[in-house]
């Protein structure tokens, strides 16, 4: 037996696979990371014009910034940190400036990452939090909603985006585009949604912000790039490094694909753990078997997405998304989709009768379960795939290239 461990919440699990058994763990390669954060965040500052840059911010009325990541890591609070220190440190004592949060990625501690600033400068960040939920997961309309945030983005002279480049198993690479919609046009439109995703790329664009900020992290979640800039140009350049960073391609299908979403938060709930589903298909053969294995701690991942689930428990073949932008319902559409081609098994604390009875998979408590189940069907002489980082890397048979993620940023 071969023993490999993949990441499990906080913590990790193992799975035994067969001597005999042909397998392969799909990581990317390892690209140079950027030891000094702060001095990358200002060579990028100096590329887009430092001068420029200072006079821009003097010169506005009220700044906001856009963030939006679930990146739970260090180097893109540090580039956030830099970011927001800049722009204190050079705008009018006058000038209002606030940093709007889009909390469809973050829970409360998360959001205490970017409210929890050290120095001279945090007491003048106003923090605000873009559609979020009360702790007892109730709709919330108050000052800190997104309807309030829509209104202070809008009425901003300079409209700051900051976010990294990452894959996302439903909508391919997200930018800075994406956190426009799903931060600011998306709250306007809750709990009214837009009918069609073409109508919010036509309202993001009258959204555009000033400037765009965009990282790309390794999947290890270290620093490796920083592009500042006009939006169009800035998309164009994440977009490459991006995809260059993080899509592992294979020569060869697997019979079974086993994937970690890649630990908290990425596998906190339900929702979160299924968010990676579309990184997998491209490698997986016809009538294979996915072995998903989500913690999934913290639930099935908020009222929402539970009503949604419910719904499909109940349609199953019939389901359809009510919305193309509702993001609980593309999610469990995806898992239809997938589940039609392939046997999907799921690894996780959620009670299995109520999982098999919700979504009619499988479901255990262990991988090394979970695997001899598949073995049982595809026999020990097949091939299997392990993707420790599902939800952070794009996994594609060679020679599919950029079509997989949709639109290249330039045709969009």
């Amino acid at each position: 037996m071969v023993e490999l461990w993949l990441k499990y919440g906080k913590t990790e699990v193992f799975v035994d696979i067969p001597s005999e058994t042909q397998y392969f763990v799909a990581e990317p390669s390892r690209p140079t990371e950027v030891e000094n954060v702060e001095a990358e965040v200002e060579s990028a500052i100096e590329n887009l014009g430092h001068k420029e840059f200072e006079n821009l911010i003097r010169s506005s009325k009220k700044v906001s910034l856009l963030v939006d990541t679930q990146l739970p890591t260090e180097s893109f609070l540090r580039i956030y940190r830099k970011l927001t220190e800049f722009i204190i440190q050079h705008k009018d004592n006058e000038t209002p400036f606030n940093v709007l949060l889009s909390p469809w990625r973050y829970c409360k501690k998360e959001v205490e990452h970017f409210t929890n600033l050290e120095g001279p400068y945090a007491t003048n960040v106003n923090v605000i939090v873009v559609d979020r939920y009360s702790e007892s997961h109730e709709w919330v309309l108050d000052d800190a909603s997104g309807l309030q945030v829509h209104h202070e983005y809008l009425g901003s002279d300079l409209k700051l985006v900051l976010s990294p480049t990452e894959h996302h198993g439903v909508y391919g690479l997200l930018d800075c585009r994406h956190v426009t919609i799903m931060g600011v046009t998306y709250a306007k439109s809750r709990p009214k949604r837009s009918k069609s995703l073409e109508s919010l790329w036509e309202v993001a664009k009258n959204l555009q912000p000033s400037l765009a900020f965009q990282t790309v992290h390794s999947n290890r979640k270290g620093l490796v790039n920083v592009f500042a800039g006009q939006p169009e140009h800035v998309v164009r350049s994440a977009y490459n490094s991006a995809h260059d960073v993080l899509t592992i391609r294979l020569k060869n299908r697997a019979d079974i694909v086993i994937a970690s979403p890649g630990g908290a938060p990425y596998d906190s709930t339900l929702m979160n753990t299924f968010q990676a589903l579309g990184n997998l298909e491209h490698v997986i053969k016809n009538d294979g078997i996915i072995i998903l294995a989500g913690e999934c701690a913290d639930g099935l991942g908020g009222p929402d997405f539970a009503a949604e689930l419910s719904k499909y428990a109940v349609e199953k073949d019939e389901y359809h998304p009510s919305s193309i932008i509702n993001h609980e319902a593309a999610i469990i559409n995806k898992f239809k989709l997938l589940s039609r081609k392939y046997r999907i098994a799921l690894v996780s604390t959620l009670p299995k009768a109520y999982v098999e009875r919700l979504l009619g998979a499988k479901a255990f408590d262990t991988l090394s379960d979970a695997l001899s189940y598949a073995l049982r069907i595809k026999g020990k002489e097949c091939s299997i795939l392990l993707i420790p980082d599902a939800t952070r890397v794009s996994v594609s048979e060679e020679g599919e290239g950029n079509e997989r993620q949709g639109k290249n940023p330039e045709d969009s």
